[in-house]
């Protein structure tokens, strides 16, 4: 009888252990202890363009198509003639450079009002005309002199500005060097109809040193190294 009583209790035991685990399922993982599927690092661009921000100021574009917009930067002269105040100390080391190389550096002009390139402009369109004149003087509120990062240079024995300067040993040489210090040849020869402003081998823009040494070693315009940033 007790061995009967004891059977009884033993099978009671297990039937309570089985309820138990039955009601005691192993909890699911929570989301946090789910694996995470590693984020995906963004791949550098292979393009070999210059790592630059093409909305900085320095790369403003101004042209016949596209006006200057927002007011006049902060000015500072070098020798007597006003730019951007941000490129003085790259257009002063570019002048010491070209005369520590044994030229004669003058900066003809550099940031005009918005007057004075229309006294400009007026003027040419009376000795050319309209159709002429816009090629070679940038209507008012279209020429980079407004940004204050262009340089109109060239030899100091010369005071006409014309494209026999691409002859110099000044010229030459700018050409050479012009981007170790952020400065490119802005209207290069062969380019009108991608900046719609005659050849002018003594006008230089400031972009910076990478920038200018991208446009300068593939033959670009402002224009056409731009483009290159749209889809990118």
């Amino acid at each position: 009888m007790k061995k009967l009583v004891f059977l009884l209790l033993l099978l009671t035991l297990c039937l309570g252990i089985a309820a138990c685990a039955a009601s005691d399922p192993t909890p699911a993982p929570t989301p946090s202890e789910k694996a995470q599927a590693p984020e995906e690092t963004p791949e550098p661009s292979d393009d070999g363009l210059p790592d630059i921000d093409p909305n900085s100021w320095q790369f403003v574009l101004v042209n016949p198509w596209n006006e200057i917009s927002g007011d006049a930067p902060a000015l500072e002269n070098f020798e007597g003639v006003p730019f951007d105040a941000r490129i003085i100390g790259s257009l002063s080391d570019f002048a010491q450079g070209a005369r520590d190389a044994g030229y004669s550096f003058r900066a003809f002009s550099g940031y005009r009002d918005y007057a004075t390139q229309a006294y400009l402009y007026n003027r040419k369109v009376e000795q050319v005309g309209e159709a002429k004149a816009r090629t070679i003087v940038a209507y008012p509120g279209t020429s980079e002199h407004h940004t204050g990062l262009a340089a109109d240079i060239a030899d100091g024995h010369y005071e006409l500005l014309t494209s026999e300067l691409e002859n110099t040993g000044l010229y030459k040489w700018m050409v050479e060097h012009c981007a170790e210090y952020g400065f490119i040849v802005r209207y290069p020869n062969g380019k009108s109809d991608v900046t719609g402003i005659i050849y002018e081998p003594w006008h230089f823009r400031y972009v910076g040193v990478e920038a200018a040494t991208y446009i300068m070693e593939n033959d670009l315009t402002l224009e056409e190294f731009l483009a290159l940033y749209e889809n990118r």
